[in-house]
């Protein structure tokens, strides 16, 4: 029950970030006044990265933000309890060894061994930091439209938008910046510690 449960949350999720994808790739391209390889960057930045419409969508319409956001947490804070019903059901698939095969060395030996306390804000922080910087990103008034969009499909670049979050922090947000320093030096020694082991 709660596996069919996740599938069904996962398809509505699914459906609901092709649709607002489709929409963030129409309203980037067709922003008025705003140059075309401005505008091609954005479109371009998001048909390569779809979860880019979520950090967009902060500048525009922050429901469909929200929409996106919070499950993507409430994902990766579960992430060890959906990992491990995912891996029982596509242990039944022989199409799926593989999957299960990398996924059960990843979780009896990061994901199970790290406890929770420390995993979870390990695996929500970028989430957090973006959110932190898209926040004052969303109000500022000194950036127009055209750079906040800049900046929000930066955030969404897998790694290095952390950085750039990162860097937007240390010139608007210091503690925010120095808590993502921290983070960055935890979360290395953490896999640096397994990686000798592995």
């Amino acid at each position: 029950m709660l596996l069919t449960l996740l599938y069904v949350s996962l398809i509505l999720y699914g459906v609901l970030l092709a649709l607002l994808w489709a929409w963030s790739l129409i309203h980037a391209y067709t922003t008025p006044k705003v140059d075309f390889s401005r505008r091609g960057l954005w479109t371009l930045a998001l048909a390569i990265n779809p979860l880019a419409s979520m950090w967009y969508w902060y500048i525009w319409k922050r429901w469909a933000f929200w929409a996106l956001f919070a499950p993507a947490v409430l994902f990766s804070a579960f992430l060890p309890f959906t990992l491990e019903g995912l891996i029982r059901t596509f242990t039944a698939r022989a199409i799926a060894d593989r999957f299960v095969a990398v996924s059960t060395t990843i979780l009896e030996n990061i994901i199970d061994a790290i406890p929770l306390p420390i995993l979870i804000p390990l695996v929500v922080f970028p989430f957090i930091l973006r959110l932190a910087a898209l926040a004052h990103l969303g109000g500022s008034k000194e950036l127009n439209a055209p750079d906040r969009n800049d900046y929000a499909v930066t955030f969404a670049l897998p790694l290095f938008g952390y950085g750039a979050a990162m860097a937007y922090a240390l010139k608007w947000r210091r503690g925010w910046a120095l808590a993502g320093l921290c983070w960055f030096l935890l979360t290395s020694g953490v896999v640096w510690s397994f990686v000798r082991y592995i």
